[in-house]
């Protein structure tokens, strides 16, 4: 009788875990947040230049000199389905590099909201860019890791 009873078991306990895997994969799909309409289309602000820095947090030298990353200005495009794009123009010379990605909504409170957006040149680049952005004014500060911070505002309501 033992026997027969501990295969019963083993099948049971394996399909409870199956539903229960996923159901909680269906609730954390249904708790991801989206993005307002409100808050999707263009937001434009200008990095100002900085020197590159080293590992140590020290300017990068090479050859004597320290390497200078001219003044950019930043196009974020927040579109629907949690997609953005970054156009980045330099603006010593008005190059251009593309970025393409996703976002996601970090926080959500009464005053402000915080995006962090993952995306990539589709080449060796993969910054990441927080926007914190004031419900208010549409604007905001976009903060990077190895970058210095600028201030943006939101120009226009494009989805």
């Amino acid at each position: 009788m033992k026997i027969k009873i501990l295969p019963i078991l083993f099948a049971y306990l394996t399909i409870l875990s199956c539903t229960n895997h996923n159901k909680q994969r269906e609730v954390n799909y249904k708790t991801e947040k989206s993005l307002s309409a409100e808050f999707l289309g263009n937001y434009n602000g200008v990095q100002p230049s900085y020197n590159l820095k080293n590992q140590y947090g020290d300017d990068m030298i090479i050859n004597g000199k320290t390497i200078n990353v001219p003044s950019s200005d930043f196009k974020f495009l927040i579109k629907e389905n949690s997609v953005v794009t970054l156009q980045q123009t330099n603006l010593e010379d008005n190059t251009r590099v593309y970025y393409s990605g996703t976002y996601k909504i970090i926080s959500d409170s009464s005053s402000t909201i915080n995006i962090l957006c993952e995306i990539t040149d589709g080449k060796n680049s993969r910054p990441k860019y927080f926007l914190n952005v004031n419900k208010v004014n549409k604007s905001g500060t976009c903060i990077s890791q190895n970058e210095p911070n600028f201030n943006f505002d939101k120009i226009n309501n494009q989805k």
